[in-house]
């Protein structure tokens, strides 16, 4: 195993560096497509070591890329509550925000009932997957999913100048 690894490490990182564009990432990613290759040896079939080899390992940058990529959009893009109030507003600006919730409020009553709650949970009462999930009776990847598909729905059928 050992002789494997030596012998295919740097051209493995060059795949793995070739979509993340990052040496520590690089690095990384080329140690997991190794222990990728250890757990799929019993179904190499003989055919070229080098490309099934570079094909585990491009398949494992590609996938960390993808995750990386969700996983930013949905930290930047969804990760603040969506109604947070200043220290110090003025009266007109605090009115014209509790009009904006109550639009907020109505536009997720006319959501489809199995996003409702958690929409609500999450950015209204500002509660973390965890907290949703054990509230509803679900599983957390399910809360993720539905809040997923929701944003979804949300970004096809609502209008911002709406709010």
């Amino acid at each position: 195993m050992r002789v494997l690894i030596e012998k295919y490490k740097q051209h493995v990182f060059k795949v793995t560096y070739s979509v993340a564009k990052d040496v520590q990432e690089a690095e990384d990613l080329t140690q997991e497509a190794f222990i990728k290759m250890v757990d799929a040896l019993p179904s190499y079939q003989s055919q070229g070591f080098k490309t099934w080899i570079s094909r585990i390992a491009f398949n494992t940058a590609i996938d960390f890329y993808r995750k990386k990529k969700r996983r930013k959009e949905e930290l930047t893009s969804y990760d603040e509550p969506m109604l947070r109030y200043p220290q110090e507003e003025s009266a007109e600006k605090a009115m014209l925000k509790e009009e904006r919730l109550v639009k907020v409020r109505q536009a997720i009553q006319d959501m489809p009932e199995n996003y409702r709650a958690v929409v609500y949970a999450y950015y209204i009462k500002e509660q973390s997957y965890a907290d949703i999930a054990s509230e509803l009776g679900l599983a957390e990847k399910t809360v993720e999913m539905r809040l997923y598909r929701a944003r979804k729905w949300m970004r096809e059928n609502w209008k911002e100048d709406e709010f």
